[in-house]
């Protein structure tokens, strides 16, 4: 069902010529128009946002339903507006979910979606009133520790295509790191169908890290082993 999209590379450092853990990255999923979100991306379970039955009405962020909020920034990284608006109401918005949901339209060219603190992954749908077929949007991702997603994913969006997209954190090598920010550029469009998992883990010390701590601790042995003689 989902396209893994090779957009980072993993990379592994060495120090004292002990191997530490390859540093976080994020994974970015595509699933075509006319798919129902998913209920989980990579290992984590996806909680949707609550539909707020406003047809109309402006906007600058959006309360997740876990904690905290999401906002709308422009290119020059000011607070924007967006047109909070709902998937029935527009007849170019076409994906797999059997109800209603909130989107968010603009004409603004390029939009940074600023995710809560501790976002794990995030689910999104993207289309456009447009006619136009091909390679006309992009997004790419930023996270708290890692590369992100720092290449731009150019995509096809248009009144026939409502492509969705899923990004999650790999923390599977032991590394703590969170979603930050999606940036998505097309032109006369709109974003929703929001779904996000929120958590909190614990970085586990690097084994250099270890290795220091237990040289401290030999060399208090050794100190204290001399004082007493």
């Amino acid at each position: 069902m989902f396209k893994h999209l090779n957009l980072v590379t993993l990379f592994a450092l060495t120090t004292m010529g002990l191997s530490s853990p390859a540093s976080a990255n994020l994974i970015l999923l595509t699933y075509g128009s006319g798919s129902a979100t998913p209920t989980n991306i990579g290992s984590y379970n996806m909680t949707d946002f609550a539909f707020s039955g406003i047809e109309v009405g402006s906007t600058s962020g959006v309360n997740s339903p876990i904690s905290g909020s999401l906002g709308f920034e422009d290119v020059s990284n000011n607070s924007m507006l967006l047109n909070r608006n709902t998937a029935d109401n527009v007849s170019w918005w076409n994906n797999g979910e059997s109800s209603n949901y909130d989107i968010f339209t603009t004409d603004e060219h390029l939009v940074t979606i600023l995710l809560p603190e501790n976002t794990f992954a995030f689910s999104f749908n993207v289309s456009a009133d447009l006619e136009y077929t091909g390679n006309n949007a992009w997004i790419t991702a930023t996270e708290t520790d890692g590369p992100g997603i720092n290449s731009q994913h150019n995509f096809n969006v248009s009144k026939e295509n409502t492509p969705g997209f899923g990004i999650y954190a790999d923390n599977s090598n032991g590394n703590c790191s969170t979603l930050s920010s999606v940036t998505i550029e097309p032109d006369y469009w709109g974003v929703g169908n929001f779904s996000i998992n929120q958590g909190s883990c614990t970085k586990v010390p690097e084994p250099s890290s270890l290795a220091l701590l237990a040289l401290g601790v030999i060399g208090l042995g050794f100190t204290h082993r001399k004082n007493k003689i």
